[in-house]
């Protein structure tokens, strides 16, 4: 080798110390949610987190500081150009991240979707809710308080998959001659508690005999408790006695709170911890050459009689 020869060899070595390859380097996943502003990714976060720990690997977890479509798919694209050793995401649109997913695949890097799934894209698999049935377990729940009515469905965006397969169950169970879905609906807030509130306002305005609310997202329960017990108004106290229903999805504190006051019919619980611990123990599997299959984290139906439990 000569001298230019082993200039250039220094070159090359000193570019690829620079990015981190180093042979004892700890491996490295991101985790990329819908938001990292969304209070039910906080539970996400601490599962990954302490999964990432007990395995020895590192943890980026990132996402656009508000639901924004455009700016989740930039910066899967930074982390993917970043370089890392997988990548577990929750698209916000199932369709919008088949390009950067394909991309990521291409590199190398292996893929896993979470809490909402791109079943079109070459992701691996896909760990959280089964959410079509998690969805049925909503309508069930609706169904027993309410035998026939006039409803609306409250929803995040309208391109999310997780979401409308929750709706998709939903009205499979509650569907029929007896029920009537209100024109405009599913109504999308776009995963904004003020905007979920203030849509909860509009259509009991508009719709004064509407008899229930199905929300594929708890959003206003646990982002605006209080603006949403005030946009029931009247309607609240028709809850306790089931002339009122409204279900909701995730089981966060602040909605515990407003089930067990009276303030909501039931809640359909995903497991989010579950959910961050799962996603690191697939990718660290994947990263070591192994299989993976799809995860279902499950769901839990609470109302009155358990409520307790898990406010506990």
């Amino acid at each position: 080798m000569n001298s230019k020869q082993s200039l250039l060899a220094l070159a090359s070595l000193a570019a690829f110390l620079s990015l981190g390859y180093t042979a004892d380097k700890p491996k490295t996943f991101a985790l990329v949610p819908k938001s990292i502003s969304v209070p039910f990714y906080a539970d996400v976060e601490k599962g990954c987190k302490e999964e990432a720990e007990k395995l020895g690997v590192k943890l980026l977890y990132t996402g656009p500081n508000t639901p924004d479509e455009a700016e989740q798919v930039q910066i899967l694209r930074d982390v993917v150009a970043r370089g890392v050793s997988g990548l577990a995401v929750a698209p916000m649109n199932a369709d919008s991240v088949i390009g950067v997913i394909a991309d990521a695949r291409k590199k190398g890097i292996p893929v896993i979707t979470f809490d909402s799934d791109s079943p079109k894209s070459q992701r691996i698999c896909y760990v959280g809710t089964d959410n079509y049935e998690a969805g049925k377990e909503a309508g069930k729940a609706f169904k027993q308080r309410l035998s026939k009515g006039k409803y609306a469905v409250i929803t995040g965006g309208l391109a999310a998959q997780n979401l409308n397969d929750r709706i998709k169950g939903f009205k499979e169970v509650v569907t029929g001659g007896d029920y009537t879905e209100v024109s405009g609906s599913p109504f999308p807030c776009d995963d904004d508690a003020a905007r979920g509130v203030q849509i909860i306002q509009d259509i009991l305005t508009r719709y004064p005999d509407l008899d229930g609310i199905f929300l594929s997202g708890g959003w206003p329960l646990f982002g605006a408790p209080e603006a949403y017990i005030k946009a029931l108004g009247k309607r609240a106290g028709d809850i306790k006695s089931n002339k009122f229903v409204v279900v909701s999805f995730d089981t966060l504190p602040e909605e515990l709170k407003l089930l067990k006051g009276g303030y909501c019919s039931a809640l359909i619980g995903q497991r989010p911890y579950a959910m961050g611990v799962k996603s690191m123990d697939v990718l660290n599997d994947l990263s070591e050459g192994k299989k993976a299959e799809d995860i279902n984290t499950g769901v839990d139906v609470v109302d009155s009689s358990n409520v307790d439990q898990f406010i506990k």
